[in-house]
């Protein structure tokens, strides 16, 4: 693929991802992991989350890189 086409492909996944979240149900899904897995990941930190009440709120985009 060439530079200018992955710099394109780059800023369309951006755009189209930036400020899309998942709920926890909805990353044990798109990541095809156990509901359990998925909060030790965030506990270890090695998942970007914000606990929001009793929710989290995953940004898409780091899944993506």
């Amino acid at each position: 693929m060439s530079a200018e086409r992955q710099y394109i492909r780059n800023i369309i996944e951006e755009v189209l991802f930036y400020n899309k979240t998942l709920t926890l149900n909805e990353a044990c899904k798109y990541l095809k992991k156990d509901r359990l897995t998925i909060v030790r990941a965030i506990k270890n930190k090695q998942i970007i989350a914000t606990r929001v009440g009793t929710h989290y709120s995953i940004p898409q985009l780091q899944f993506l890189k």
